[in-house]
């Protein structure tokens, strides 16, 4: 069988009178390099001249492509990974530092021939970006932002919340390694209409973006790494009709979605790995207590004695959420009698710290969501609507601000309050949670369903 002659001129290409390096993209990389061949000067116009350049420059050209074939998918969609940027840019810090004068040009001059063969493939947007990453000193807006928590003593679920707000920011721009002058209002007021409300996302939502981004701003302010009153995230006004988002807004339970959330289904009732939903249903209709303050309680904070139990809160959202909590119906009084008697150390041992803040609720938040929408109770609604339920049946019964806000763990909102007061006691908590009636239908129910488990 004859052999197929080589053609001398491969990869050549002669547009005018210059010769250009030629090759073929594989069409699984098309839709990354949004072009069919990718071609580079020879600079020159001598044809054996040419086939003696076009081998270094073919072969870097098939090293590029070779490593966006290798590339994770999300890098390939983004055209280009900039994770090699920072390893220039590190490197061109520690010339200038040192004043390494004649090696930080030869970098830089590196650092060029990189940009032309990266917008060979990529074009010229982002081989410009690429170049600015490698050669800017400065930090970018991801660096800025992991020394701003690792300064800060957040908790790791705010922590979370403001790389959110930032990783958003980055996508829009399609540059990871933007830095924080790549950023103006024009741009932020661009975010905020097109990827924030556009989106549908709720008010406080976007309000939440909005807050992170302005603090990390005057964070950086405060470091010089931007000037001072240039914050391009203060000062927008969202509107609460516009963005009203997909979720309903939080409310109380009525009577009826109680009665369905106590009386649970054939199905629910059954859930083996969420057994202990229903004491903690009952216990939240009773106390008010966020989720997390009775997930964590730990036996040896509950005193029992005749017709009532205290139950101190120690470990709580805020300073106010520290207090004392009566518990006088009998419908809590039977769980929490049952769990004593059945626990040495903690009142709901099945549960075990997770999520970011590593809270014993975080599983517990999921499986009630699930509980409740498996019992036909709409969103809108959630765990802490027993805490709006509380407040709501107190302050009905005529029960003073201030000691609603000494119950449920509430600044009371005055400086003799807030500030001079030594705080709610065990009587005064006594006499609150005394006053703490749901409907007669609604307290039969839960006396029904606390009994249940026992």
């Amino acid at each position: 069988m004859a052999t197929r002659p080589s053609n001398p001129d491969q990869y050549l290409q002669r547009v005018g009178g210059t010769w250009y390096a030629r090759v073929r993209v594989p069409r699984t990389l098309e839709k990354y390099t949004k072009q069919t061949h990718i071609r580079k000067s020879l600079e020159t116009g001598d044809r054996a001249e040419a086939n003696r350049r076009k081998h270094a420059v073919v072969g870097k050209i098939k090293a590029e492509l070779d490593r966006l074939r290798k590339a994770p998918e999300s890098s390939k969609e983004r055209g280009i990974s900039f994770a090699d940027a920072k390893e220039w840019r590190e490197a061109a810090a520690q010339l200038e530092a040192s004043g390494d004068r004649y090696n930080l040009q030869e970098l830089t001059l590196s650092a060029t021939t990189k940009a032309e063969e990266i917008e060979q493939l990529y074009g010229h947007d982002k081989a410009k970006r690429w170049y600015k990453a490698a050669t800017v000193t400065t930090a970018t807006l991801s660096e800025l932002m992991t020394t701003y928590m690792d300064l800060s003593d957040y908790k790791e679920s705010t922590k979370h919340g403001h790389r959110k707000a930032l990783s958003e920011v980055l996508v829009f721009l399609d540059a990871p390694d933007a830095h924080p002058e790549d950023l103006n209002r024009k741009i932020a007021i661009q975010f905020i209409d097109k990827e924030l409300t556009q989106r549908g996302l709720a008010h406080n939502t976007i309000r939440d973006r909005l807050v992170s981004l302005g603090g990390f701003w005057s964070w950086m302010s405060s470091r010089g790494a931007v000037p001072e009153d240039t914050n391009p995230w203060k000062g927008h006004k969202v509107s609460k009709k516009q963005n009203t988002g997909s979720t309903p807004p939080k409310r109380a339970y009525t009577d009826p979605e109680l009665l369905l959330l106590l009386a649970g289904t054939n199905e629910t009732i059954k859930w083996p790995t969420y057994s202990y939903l229903p004491d903690l249903l009952v216990l939240g209709l009773f106390t008010g207590c966020r989720e997390e303050e009775l997930c964590c309680l730990q036996i040896k904070d509950i005193e029992t004695e005749k017709g009532h139990s205290i139950i101190s809160v120690t470990d709580a959202k805020t300073k106010a959420g520290i207090r004392y909590v009566a518990v006088t119906h009998p419908a809590p009084l039977a769980i929490l009698k049952r769990r004593i008697a059945a626990n040495k150390v903690r009142l709901f041992p099945e549960l075990k710290p997770g999520g970011l803040d590593d809270k014993f609720s975080a599983s517990a938040v999921k499986a009630y969501g699930r509980y409740r929408r498996a019992c036909a109770v709409p969103d809108g609604t959630d765990y802490h609507s027993f805490r709006r339920n509380v407040i709501t049946v107190l302050e009905r019964a005529g029960v003073g601000q201030v000691e609603i806000a000494r119950y449920v763990g509430h600044k009371v909102g005055t400086m003799a309050g807030d500030t001079y007061s030594a705080g709610g006691d065990r009587a005064g908590a006594l006499a609150t949670a005394k006053q703490i009636r749901h409907s007669q239908d609604v307290e039969d129910a839960a006396l029904v369903l606390a009994n249940r488990g026992g």
